[in-house]
């Protein structure tokens, strides 16, 4: 049987307690803010926000390099372990393309390597979930063809809609244009966001930030398939409250058999800011 080690990025959110209870490994984002630099894996949720909170300009991120990706690729090949790595959505950053290169220069040096590249077209903490399942799937033996095929069907069978509290993060990492942050803010409107082909879009809008939670959630429901016996994940920047709310109403109306809460990191708080999100099956 071979030896498989799950690698992802840290925009997955995978938390250190999943890591350690997984096995899995995380290449870092760089964040900048204010000048200084910062792996994301070293900052916390909460670490983040607070900086982010009193910086003078928006943080900024680097993707994950082509050399990060072929130290980690090597090291585990080295060793004998067959790679599968999970990223984030091509669409929205170079790191998957860098994991191309990285396995043409490992495979250069050593052809017979294995490393599966799976694009999640995703982000947060849903393709964190896929590194899970995958490492349970390799924990019990499957082959990485059959661990790849699966949890790219697990993260398709998954939706996710998210409200911010604030336009300006996403006006200012370019998700939404001047005029919809000045109609927004004037008339009080916060649009719902999805991921629609590997990009975050906006799929609707919400009115009125007061009660945000219960229209997001109403939402979801008008939308949302049967949830019974499913698995729901709540994300949140900076709304612990909100997040404990919709955790209540998800319990109430649509009985899953488990509600997790995970908080949003700080590769994806940079351009988001302040958010509570539900990731549910479709």
């Amino acid at each position: 049987m071979a030896k498989i080690k799950i690698i992802t990025d840290s925009a997955s959110d995978i938390t250190r307690e999943d890591v350690e209870k997984w096995g899995i490994d995380v290449v870092s984002f760089t964040i900048n803010v204010d000048g200084e630099q910062f792996r994301a894996v070293d900052l916390s949720p909460d670490e983040f926000y607070e900086k982010l909170t009193i910086c003078k300009e928006i943080p900024t991120t680097a993707q994950v390099t082509p050399n990060d990706l072929y130290d980690v690729f090597k090291k585990y090949t080295d060793e004998g372990y067959e790679v599968l790595y999970i990223s984030i959505s091509s669409c929205a950053s170079g790191s998957f393309n860098n994991s191309q290169i990285a396995k043409n220069m490992v495979l250069e040096e050593n052809p017979d390597a294995v490393i599966e590249l799976v694009d999640s077209q995703r982000f947060a903490y849903i393709y964190a979930e896929a590194a899970k399942e995958a490492a349970r799937l390799a924990q019990e033996g499957k082959e990485i063809g059959e661990i790849k095929q699966h949890i790219m069907e697990f993260m398709e069978s998954y939706d996710v809609y998210v409200a911010a509290q604030s336009l300006t993060y996403l006006e200012k990492g370019g998700r939404i244009n001047k005029a919809s942050l000045v109609m927004g803010n004037v008339l009080d409107i916060r649009p719902v966001l999805s991921i629609r082909n590997g990009l975050i879009e906006s799929i609707g809008t919400i009115r009125g930030s007061k009660k945000i939670v219960t229209k997001l959630f109403k939402k979801i429901q008008e939308d949302c398939a049967d949830q019974s016996n499913t698995s729901i994940i709540i994300v949140h920047c900076a709304m612990p409250e909100e997040a404990e709310e919709m955790k209540t109403l998800v319990q109430e109306n649509l009985n899953p058999k488990e509600v997790q809460i995970q908080k949003v990191g700080p590769t994806i708080a940079t351009h988001i800011g302040a958010v509570i999100g539900v990731f549910f099956k479709k």
